[in-house]
């Protein structure tokens, strides 16, 4: 059985842009709570991964990215010729 989720109130400073971004969620402390979450799973993902021998490079999640993006494009562009 797992403890029951508890609660804390902190009091925290955030550069502008960052709270103007807080200004339009019904929820700040939920969105805060998920974006933590979200950057500790990617945390210890790219540690498991590194862990395991491999290497992650600015140069490499760039041309990763690029890729995914031509995919999509291609994607995109079958589904309109299947759907015309």
């Amino acid at each position: 059985m797992t403890a029951p989720d508890r609660s804390r109130r902190l009091s925290i400073t955030l550069p502008e842009d960052v709270a103007k971004v807080l200004d339009d969620q019904p929820n700040a402390s939920a969105y805060i709570a998920e974006s933590l979450r979200m950057r500790t799973r990617r945390e210890t993902a790219l540690r498991v991964v590194r862990d395991a021998g491999y290497e992650i490079t600015q140069e490499g999640v760039d041309r990763m990215r690029a890729r995914l993006d031509e995919m999509a494009v291609r994607r995109r562009d079958r589904e309109q010729r299947h759907a015309a």
